[in-house]
C-alpha cells in the first residue's frame, strides 16, 4: 500500500509546495505598496489630467500680475520715425517746410514738410483701480472653476481607484480561500494516509482525497495568476512600477457623514454664475472713463535745416469715454441673466438627482449589510460543523465524500461572506463619492 500511496502524493505535494512559494511570495510585503491610501495617492501624482489642471491654475495665478501690469502700471517705449516728404520744382530746394506754391508735392498742411524724431514715451494709467478689479474677478472666477475641476478629478479618482482596488481584494479573498482549503485538504491526506493504512478507511477514499486535493491545488495556481494580473493592472492604473508581489491589505471604508446643504457636483453651476457675472463685468470695463498720463522726450522735427535744436519734451492727459455702442451693454446684460437662470436652473435639477442618488445607495447598503450579518452567523455555524466533520474523520465515522462536500460549502460560505462584505465597501464607497 505504501508503494502505491508514496509515488502520487509526492506529484500532488509538488504541487502543493509550488502553490505555497506563490503564497509565501504574495505576503511578502517589504517595501511595496500594500495599503488604499498607497495606491490613491500615487495615482494622484501620475494622473495627466489632475498634472494638467494644477499647472493652469498655476498659469492664471501667474495671468494675475499680468493684469495687474496691463491696467496699472505704466509702460515705456522707444519710438523712431523719419518721414521724407521732397519737393520738386521748388527752386532746387528738396527738403523745405515753406515750399513754393508751384511746387509739386504733398500739401505742407499734411506732411509738415517731413518729420524726423527719436522719442523715450511714457504712459501712465489713471484711476483704473475699479476695471482693475474687475479684471481680476474675471480671472479669479476662471481660477474657481479649475480649482473646482481639480477637486472632482480627485474625487472621481479615488472613486475609481477605491474601485479597483476592492476588485483586487476580491480576487486576492478568493485565493485565500482557496489557500486554505488546499491546505486543509493537505492536512486531512496526512491523516487518512495514516488511516488507510489501518483499515480505518478504504483505498478508494484515500484516492479521493488526493484526487481533489490535486484538483484545488490546480484551481489555486490559476487563482495566483489570475491575483498577479489583476494586481498589475491596479498598479499600471495608479502609475506603479514595483512588480514585487505583495497581498493587499484589508481597508475599511466607512460611511461619510450626511452632507445635506453643500455638495461638489453643485459647484459647477454656483460658478457658471459667478463666470456670468465676473465676463459681464469684464465686458463693462470698456465703458470706463479711461484716464491716461503720456509724456515724451527726444528729437523730434518737421525739418533737416536746425534739426540740432529740436530736441524738448512734452507730456499731456488723455481721456476717453464710450457714449453709445449700439446698446452693447444691454445685451450683454442680458446675456448674463440668461446664463444665470440656466445655471440655477441646472443646478435644482442637479441636486434633486444628488439627493435621490444618495437615498437610493443608503437603502442598497442597509440591506447589503443585513445580508452579510446573516452570512457571517451562516459561516460561524459552519465553522463548529465543520469542527466535528474533522474530529469524525479521524475516527472514521464519516465518509469522505460527505466530508468533501461540507468542506467545499464551507469554503464558498468564507468567500461569499468575504464578497458581500467587499460589495458592501464598494456600496459605502460610491455613496462617499456622492455625499461629497
Amino acid at each position: 500500500m505504501n508503494k502505491t500511496i508514496h509515488p502520487h502524493f509526492s506529484l500532488f505535494s509538488k504541487r502543493l509546495f509550488f502553490c505555497l512559494l506563490i503564497f509565501l511570495a504574495v505576503i511578502q510585503e517589504g517595501q511595496a505598496q500594500n495599503r488604499l491610501e498607497q495606491y490613491v495617492d500615487s495615482a494622484r501624482v501620475n494622473d495627466p489630467n489632475i498634472i494638467q489642471l494644477q499647472k493652469q491654475i498655476q498659469l492664471l495665478e501667474l495671468g494675475k500680475k499680468a493684469i495687474r501690469a496691463s491696467y496699472q502700471a505704466p509702460t515705456g517705449f522707444i519710438s523712431s520715425e523719419v518721414n521724407l516728404t521732397p519737393y520738386f520744382n521748388n527752386h532746387g530746394q528738396l527738403f523745405s517746410t515753406n515750399p513754393d506754391p508751384n511746387a509739386i508735392g504733398y500739401d505742407i498742411n499734411i506732411s509738415n514738410g517731413g518729420l524726423y524724431s527719436a522719442l523715450m514715451n511714457v504712459n501712465i494709467p489713471l484711476f483704473a483701480g475699479k476695471a482693475t478689479h474687475q479684471a481680476l474677478f474675471q480671472q479669479d472666477s476662471q481660477i474657481e472653476v479649475l480649482k473646482t475641476s481639480l477637486l472632482t478629478a480627485n474625487l472621481n479618482l479615488e472613486r475609481q481607484i477605491t474601485d479597483l482596488y476592492l476588485s483586487t481584494l476580491a480576487v486576492q479573498m478568493s485565493y485565500t480561500v482557496q489557500q486554505q482549503r488546499v491546505q486543509q485538504l493537505s492536512q486531512e491526506v496526512q491523516v487518512m494516509k495514516q488511516l488507510t493504512r489501518k483499515g480505518m478507511y478504504r483505498l478508494v477514499d484515500y484516492e479521493l482525497l488526493k484526487t481533489t486535493l490535486a484538483g484545488d491545488s490546480i484551481q489555486l495556481h490559476s487563482l495566483a495568476n489570475t491575483y498577479q494580473m489583476q494586481l498589475m493592472q491596479l498598479r499600471s492604473t495608479c502609475g506603479i512600477t514595483d512588480s514585487t508581489l505583495v497581498f493587499l491589505k484589508n481597508t475599511e471604508i466607512t460611511l461619510s457623514q450626511a452632507n445635506e446643504n453643500e455638495s461638489l457636483f453643485l459647484l459647477p453651476y454656483d460658478n457658471d454664475s459667478l463666470s456670468a457675472v465676473a465676463d459681464n463685468l469684464l465686458f463693462n470695463n470698456k465703458y470706463l472713463p479711461q484716464f491716461t498720463l503720456y509724456s515724451n522726450a527726444g528729437l523730434n522735427a518737421v525739418a533737416l535745416n536746425g534739426m540740432e535744436r529740436k530736441f524738448g519734451a512734452s507730456a499731456g492727459i488723455r481721456l476717453s469715454y464710450t457714449l453709445f455702442d449700439g446698446k452693447q451693454k444691454a445685451v450683454n446684460q442680458e446675456q448674463k441673466m440668461v446664463r444665470i437662470e440656466q445655471a440655477h436652473s441646472l443646478k435644482y435639477v442637479e441636486s434633486k438627482r444628488i439627493r435621490m442618488q444618495r437615498a437610493l445607495l443608503l437603502k442598497t447598503i442597509a440591506k447589503a449589510d443585513v445580508n452579510l450579518h446573516k452570512q457571517k452567523d451562516l459561516k460561524e455555524n459552519y465553522q463548529k460543523l465543520m469542527k466535528m466533520y474533522r474530529t469524525e474523520v479521524q475516527k472514521g465515522q464519516v465518509r469522505i465524500s460527505n466530508y468533501l462536500l461540507a468542506l467545499r460549502n464551507y469554503s464558498n460560505l468564507k468567500l461569499n461572506y468575504e464578497l458581500q462584505k467587499i460589495k458592501v465597501y464598494r456600496l459605502i464607497n460610491e455613496y462617499n463619492y456622492w455625499n461629497h
